[in-house]
C-alpha cells in the first residue's frame, strides 16, 4: 500500500504527448506545446494559432514551418527525400533541337555558352550536382522553391553572375492585389521577402525561378503556391515519431513495471474509500503517464493504493508494423517507390525494377518540369535544355528493349513500304520522322524507276553492270 499526503505534484513535460513530433517536438519547436498537433477548441473546431506578425505557426503539417520541422525531425521522410534528390541530380543538362537531336557543340553560341558555364558552376560555394541536390530537397519539403538569378540590372539572366537557392522557409511572398487572372499577363507575387537571421531583404519575382514539385495550389495561407507533399501525411509522421519514441523508452527504461489503483481495503481504517473527486484526481494523474521521456511511467497517488505488477511485450505494442505503415504511407505519397527502403527484404530484380519505376515515374517527369522552367528563365525557343539519364546502368536493358523495338518496326515498315502498301512520307511518319515535301505519293516502285532498277524486259541490273536474270527467268531454267 502506497499513500501520499502531498498536494504539491512533480513537474512533468506534457509537451511530447501532444506534439506531432513527440519530445522532440514539445521542446524545440515554437508552438504551444500544450496543444495538439490537430488543436480543437472545446467545440471541436480546428484552431489557428499565429504568431506576433500574424503569420500560422501551427496547424499540423499544412503550413512551411511544421514541413520543415518534419524533415528535420522524422528521418524516413528525410530519407526518401534526399533519395530523391540524390537520383535526380545524376542527370546530366543537354541542349537540344526541336527534334530532340543534340546540340553537338553548344559553345559555338555565346549564349549557350553563358548558360552551360552557370549550370556547372551555379555559385561560389557549390557545384552542379549540390545546387540540383538542395534545389530538389527543398522543392520535395515545401512543394516549391525559388532560385535566385543574380546579374546585372538589365541584362538577362544568362548573363547571371550566380545562382543561388532561397530556402522557402525564410521566403514569404509579397502579391500583387490588383493582378487580375482574366488578363492573361502579370504575376500575382511582385516580390519576395527574405528574412534569414535577423537580414531582410527583397527579391523581384523576375529576379527569381519558381520551381513547383506539388500539382495543386493551396487555398488558404499560401495563394498561388502549390500544395506540398507532406500535407496530409499529419498521422503517418506523427505515428513513426511516437512509435519510434515508445520503442526507444522501453529499451531504456525497460517499460513500465507497474500499475497503482485504489485499495479497497487498507492496512489502516482511518481512511475512508474513494469519493468522485479523489477518482478525478486519480484521473488526472494517470493523464501524465505514457511513452514519451517527459511523462512518468509509474503514478502515485494521495489517496490508498496498492501495487499491481505487469510488463508490456514490445511485439504487443505492434511499434514496427507502426513505423512500417508509416512509412510505405510517405513513399506512397512521393512515389517513391517503398522497395527500396530498408527491410522490405526485396530481391535485386525488385529493386532494380523499382529504381526503373522511380525514373520513369517521378524522376524524369519532375526533370522535364524543372527543365521547362530553366527554358522560360533563360528564353530559350528552338533550343531547349534537357537533363538525361540514359547513362544509368538501371535504365541501360529498357534503352536496349527500345533499341530492339524500333529496328524491328523499322524492318516492318521496310517491307510494307517495298510492296507498295505506304508511301514514302508514311514510311517517315510512322517511324516518328519528319516527313519531306512532295513524297506524300512516292512509292517503291517510283524510287526503283528513278534509280533505274528495273529495265523494259524485267531484267534488274546487278552492281557489275551486267544484265541479271529475273527470279522467275532462272526458275524456268
Amino acid at each position: 500500500m502506497l499513500s501520499v499526503r502531498s498536494d504539491s505534484k512533480p513537474q512533468v513535460d506534457l509537451g511530447g504527448r501532444n506534439s506531432l513530433f513527440g519530445t522532440l517536438g514539445g521542446k524545440k519547436i515554437p508552438a504551444p506545446i500544450s496543444t495538439d498537433f490537430i488543436p480543437l477548441d472545446d467545440q471541436g473546431n480546428i484552431l489557428d494559432f499565429t504568431t506576433s506578425n500574424g503569420n500560422p505557426a501551427w496547424l499540423g503539417l499544412e503550413y512551411k514551418s511544421m514541413q520543415w520541422w518534419a524533415y528535420n525531425y522524422c528521418s524516413p521522410l528525410a530519407s526518401v527525400i534526399d533519395r530523391l534528390a540524390s537520383a535526380y541530380a545524376n542527370g546530366i543538362f543537354k541542349f537540344k533541337y526541336e527534334d530532340n537531336t543534340v546540340v553537338s557543340n553548344p559553345n559555338k553560341n555565346p549564349r549557350l555558352a553563358r548558360i552551360r558555364k552557370l549550370l556547372r558552376k551555379p555559385n561560389p560555394w557549390q557545384t552542379s550536382q549540390e545546387f540540383e541536390s538542395e534545389k530538389k530537397v527543398l522543392c520535395s519539403i515545401f512543394g516549391w522553391t525559388l532560385v535566385w538569378f543574380i546579374k546585372p540590372a538589365g541584362m538577362d539572366k544568362s548573363y547571371s553572375k550566380m545562382m543561388v537557392n532561397l530556402n522557402p522557409y525564410y521566403c514569404t511572398p509579397q502579391y500583387d492585389y490588383s493582378f487580375n487572372m482574366a488578363l492573361g499577363d502579370g504575376n500575382p507575387i511582385k516580390s519576395w521577402l527574405v528574412n534569414i537571421h535577423g537580414l531582410s531583404f527583397e527579391v523581384f519575382s523576375e529576379d527569381v525561378m519558381l520551381v513547383k514539385d506539388g500539382f495543386v495550389n493551396t487555398t488558404s495561407n499560401l495563394p498561388y503556391l502549390p500544395i506540398s507533399k507532406i500535407s496530409g501525411l499529419d498521422y503517418a509522421i506523427s505515428n513513426i515519431c511516437a512509435a519510434m519514441e515508445a520503442d526507444n523508452v522501453l529499451l531504456k527504461k525497460r517499460g513500465p513495471l507497474g500499475f497503482i489503483s485504489y485499495d479497497s481495503k487498507p492496512e489502516f481504517g482511518s481512511l475512508l474509500p474513494a469519493n468522485p473527486d479523489d477518482v478525478d484526481a486519480l484521473q488526472e494523474d494517470l493523464k501524465r503517464y505514457g511513452l514519451t521521456w517527459g511523462q512518468l511511467q509509474h503514478v502515485i497517488s494521495k489517496m490508498p493504493a496498492k501495487w499491481n505488477p505487469m510488463s508490456y511485450n514490445s511485439e504487443e505494442l505492434k511499434i514496427k508494423e507502426t513505423i512500417r505503415q508509416g512509412i510505405d504511407m510517405v513513399c506512397d505519397r512521393f512515389d517513391y517507390p517503398a522497395e527500396l527502403m530498408s527491410g522490405k527484404n526485396a530481391t535485386y530484380e525488385n529493386r532494380t525494377s523499382a529504381e526503373r519505376f522511380m525514373y520513369q515515374n517521378n524522376i524524369i517527369p519532375y526533370a522535364i518540369r524543372d527543365m521547362a522552367r530553366y527554358d522560360d528563365c533563360f528564353e530559350l525557343d528552338e533550343i531547349h535544355l534537357s537533363k538525361d539519364f540514359n547513362h544509368l546502368p538501371v535504365l541501360q536493358e529498357d534503352i536496349l528493349r527500345a533499341g530492339q523495338a524500333r529496328e524491328a518496326l523499322s524492318k516492318s515498315l521496310l517491307i510494307d513500304w517495298q510492296a507498295g502498301l505506304i508511301s514514302y512520307n508514311e514510311y517517315r511518319a510512322l517511324l516518328d520522322l519528319d516527313e519531306v515535301p512532295g513524297m506524300d505519293d512516292y512509292y517503291y516502285i517510283d524510287y526503283l524507276k528513278e534509280n533505274k532498277k528495273i529495265l523494259g524486259n524485267g531484267q534488274q541490273k546487278t552492281s557489275s553492270g551486267k544484265d541479271k536474270k529475273s527470279s522467275t527467268e532462272e526458275e524456268t531454267d
